[in-house]
């Protein structure tokens, strides 16, 4: 990998990493560089080992809450619900552009119509533990969840407003992106997982869809409806996306955090792709069994000029 300082572009040794933008340099002076240029400002180099104990520079920290306390400035009647400005969709329901009347600041409203989780076989249990999980998560790379209020008929979320999309679209726009953008977006995915498995919880459907996108181009994982905790051992729920599902999922055995493992190997393909590397010749999405075959015996090919490191990686 090559110092990102395009003075340099010297062959990086030792990483000095930029926590505002994910980038690498090769040394301390080109961070600082480039540090001045993003904030006009001289900064030190942030020493992240200590007594011999390396902490990766890439982990960003986060709380898991034990319990859920409830703001007032986040009750439901503040809001006003926007059903023009829809801004996604779903098995369940759609995602709108809400208006706090106290301040007039913008979030998403995830409505969920109870109606269609029971016809989907689902139970409601599910969507109360998708909140009861959600909530108490609070990490820059997890989309935030403020609060919630249900009636008889839908569930209300009230969400932060992520305003540029998803990594899906951007992956299809560009039929794939270069690797060290890759290698940003990935990273992010890295920290938010490696924090929902510091506190047992696995996420069971990471995929480009799942990820959105900020105005810092900082990236959000979303959507924790197939999240659990797994401190009370391995699950067996045959669940997720198939071009994504690890081979433990695939011959339906018991499993555990690992499985989201395997998929951010799957995500850091298609990143850099444009395409998953399980997918059934025939793009339809219907050939399930096709896919659960290449996924079986590893069937998969790196088309793209990638670094030794970035290929291992996904090999890996």
């Amino acid at each position: 990998m090559n110092c990102n300082n395009t003075n340099c572009k010297k062959n990086v040794r030792n990483y000095n990493y930029c926590e505002d933008c994910f980038l690498i340099y090769c040394s301390t002076t080109c961070l600082n560089e480039h540090k001045r240029d993003l904030h006009g400002l001289n900064y030190i180099e942030n020493k992240n080992t200590t007594n011999g104990n390396h902490k990766s520079i890439f982990i960003k920290p986060g709380v898991y809450e034990k319990e859920i306390i409830d703001d007032p400035y986040f009750d439901f009647s503040n809001f006003d619900l926007e059903k023009k400005k829809r801004l996604g969709s779903g098995a369940f329901g759609d995602v709108y552009l809400g208006v706090n009347k106290i301040d007039n600041k913008q979030y998403a409203i995830k409505v969920m119509d109870k109606a269609k989780i029971m016809e989907s076989g689902a139970t409601l249990d599910i969507i109360h533990r998708e909140i009861s999980i959600h909530r108490k998560i609070k990490h820059d790379n997890v989309v935030k969840v403020y609060s919630h209020f249900e009636n008889d008929h839908f569930f209300y979320l009230i969400m932060e407003f992520i305003n540029s999309g998803s990594l899906f679209s951007v992956i299809k726009k560009n039929k794939g992106i270069d690797e060290k953008k890759a290698f940003r977006y990935f990273i992010q995915a890295c920290s938010a997982v490696h924090f929902l498995h510091s506190n047992n919880l696995i996420h069971r459907d990471l995929k480009p869809e799942n990820i959105l996108i900020d105005d810092k181009d900082l990236i959000k994982l979303c959507d924790f409806g197939w999240c659990v905790d797994i401190s009370e051992g391995n699950r067996v729920t045959f669940c997720g996306t198939y071009e994504y599902m690890a081979p433990e999922i695939v011959k339906e055995l018991p499993y555990n955090y690992e499985i989201d493992i395997w998929s951010l190997g799957i995500l850091l393909f298609e990143l850099t792709h444009g395409y998953s590397p399980f997918r059934a010749e025939k793009d339809d999405g219907e050939d399930y069994q096709e896919i659960f075959m290449n996924i079986i015996k590893y069937k998969f090919k790196i088309e793209k000029d990638l670094s030794k490191g970035c290929v291992d990686l996904i090999q890996s």
